[in-house]
């Protein structure tokens, strides 16, 4: 399994009380409480890839989309209203990871499922140090405008008269940098105990953790 999956599972679920803390501080601002908050969730993301049948790369691809419906939830997350963050986060994680299984399984296979757009997710700000080409594959991915429905490798590929295998490369760099400085965050927060490392058989929990 990728190391920074690894990592991702291995990082401690929140506390109900922590998570309010940090969520109202969220809303007040608090950039700060806003990366504990996705860290905090990423292994919820990770989760809930294994459970819609995510594996191998697949794996690694699906929670860096999932990522971005994570981020998306914790922006419009409401603490008061007593319903946790991995569970609120759900629409929009289920949507980016079954969007990227289908790109993986065919570019032009369609998915139902909402997805998060860039605009939506805040995920400009998790770009930079990306050059303009990146920038651009990723935002027409996932939508660079609320309006906008996110598009397939295929369309994208061809608005910026590429081929697809290229937009395919393309956008793995950019992800690849998306996750590095995830992996960053995701470092410095603490590790389970060996004890409590994590096994497949929780994989059933995950909304509540």
């Amino acid at each position: 399994m990728d190391d920074f999956i690894r990592r991702v599972l291995d990082t401690p679920p929140m506390s109900r009380d922590r998570e309010i803390l940090l969520a109202r501080r969220c809303r007040a601002g608090d950039h700060g409480a806003r990366n504990d908050l996705v860290t905090a969730g990423l292994r919820s993301v990770a989760l809930h890839a294994l459970m819609l049948g995510a594996r191998g790369e697949a794996l690694r691809d699906a929670v860096q989309a999932g990522t971005l419906g994570l981020i998306s939830a914790v922006d419009r997350f409401d603490p008061d209203r007593g319903v946790r963050l991995a569970t609120y986060a759900w629409r929009w994680v289920e949507g980016a990871v079954l969007k990227e299984l289908a790109d993986i399984e065919g570019p032009d296979s369609p998915s139902g499922a909402p997805t998060a757009t860039a605009a939506d997710s805040g995920i400009e700000h998790w770009l930079d140090g990306l050059d303009d080409l990146g920038r651009d594959v990723l935002l027409m991915r996932f939508g660079h405008h609320r309006s906008d429905i996110p598009l397939s490798r295929r369309q994208v590929a061809d608005r910026l008269g590429l081929g697809e295998s290229q937009v395919r490369r393309i956008e793995a760099e950019a992800m690849r940098h998306l996750r590095g400085r995830l992996a960053k965050i995701v470092t410095r927060a603490p590790s389970r105990s060996a004890t409590g490392s994590i096994s497949y058989s929780s994989i059933g929990r995950a909304a509540d953790c």
